[in-house]
């Protein structure tokens, strides 16, 4: 049997591709690259994947980012995060 298929979907893929590209966003967390559907701000983000606020540290695109900043910071295409617990011992 063979399969015919219209491929006028591609011309309007390709001309649409720089405003698909704005609306999906990857990012790297944890060394893991995760593609976002919907925006998240860093504390977001947080709250959906369920971590303790009180026991991480965030490290966004290399710097530490103070807690008061997760709620207005907003996560772009390529950010790197890593999630770092504080684990107390003795």
């Amino acid at each position: 049997i063979s399969y015919q298929y219209d491929q006028s979907w591609l011309s309007k893929f390709e001309s649409d591709k720089k405003t698909i590209q704005t609306k999906i966003t990857f990012v790297n967390i944890n060394d893991e690259r995760y593609l976002l559907k919907f925006p998240f701000t860093i504390l977001e983000l947080i709250n959906y994947l369920n971590f303790n606020k009180n026991v991480i540290v965030i490290d966004y695109n290399g710097l530490i980012l103070a807690k008061d900043l997760w709620k207005q910071t907003s996560l772009k295409n390529e950010d790197s995060l890593e999630i770092l617990s504080i684990a107390g011992g003795g």
